[in-house]
């Protein structure tokens, strides 16, 4: 038993051929909208990026205070540890050697 046809073999083609080129455009409107959206994404973010660290930057006189603290620091620590070691020195009354 055949069943029947209710359209033409050639509308049938035109509505699939119809229905195909709607899926390619629709598939490129979305290919191109994710690939600009990526794109500002990647922009922004790298511009944010080297904005932050722009602005991070260190003028010539923060770094010379910078330095001056990391200095004095250092010269404090060493300043204790050899006034620990005299305290060790005079405690035990034995002779340091250098």
């Amino acid at each position: 038993m055949e069943f029947p046809n209710l359209i033409e073999p050639n509308v049938k083609t035109h509505l699939f051929n119809t229905l195909q080129k709607c899926h390619e455009y629709r598939t490129n409107v979305y290919l191109y909208s994710f690939n600009i959206v990526v794109f500002v994404l990647f922009i922004g973010i790298t511009g944010a990026v080297l904005y932050y660290s722009y602005n991070k930057k260190l003028s010539p006189y923060e770094q010379k205070q910078k330095l001056l603290k990391e200095q004095d620091y250092v010269l404090s620590k060493i300043r204790f540890y050899q006034d620990e070691q005299k305290k060790i020195a005079s405690i035990t009354r034995l002779p340091t050697f250098e």
